[in-house]
Parts: C-alpha cells; sequence; structure tokens
C-alpha cells in the first residue's frame, strides 16, 4: 500500500475521516516496521492519530 501518496490530502480510513499530515517510513519507525501515516480532523487541529499500514483495511482520498 504506497501511503506516501496521501499526504497532504483528507482521507476516509476505514471509518475515520480526516487530514494526513505525516508520513513515515517504515526504516523510521521502530518494530514492526510498518509505512505510517499521522490524521488530523482538519487541517487546523494540534492533535490526531497515528495508524501504521497493519492498522489500515482500505483508505481513499476524498
Amino acid at each position: 500500500m504506497d501511503l506516501e501518496k496521501y499526504l497532504f490530502k483528507y482521507v476516509r480510513v476505514d471509518t475515520i475521516v480526516g487530514y494526513v499530515d505525516m508520513f513515515c517510513r517504515a526504516e523510521e519507525n521502530g518494530e514492526p516496521y510498518f509505512d505510517s501515516i499521522g490524521i488530523i480532523p482538519s487541517r487546523a487541529a494540534r492533535a490526531g492519530i497515528e495508524l501504521d499500514e497493519s492498522e489500515i483495511k482500505s483508505i481513499e482520498e476524498i
């Protein structure tokens, strides 16, 4: 799954909708070495969640 292409776009990940403000390659993450993205509710938000590739069943740009 190419998560980097969603960087700086609004997405729907499973049931979560938000703005992807961060992408981290597997090599930069600790174990278990998956790519990950950070999702915030809107561009103005200061906090959000980080999901790694193994937690994402589906993702689409909206």
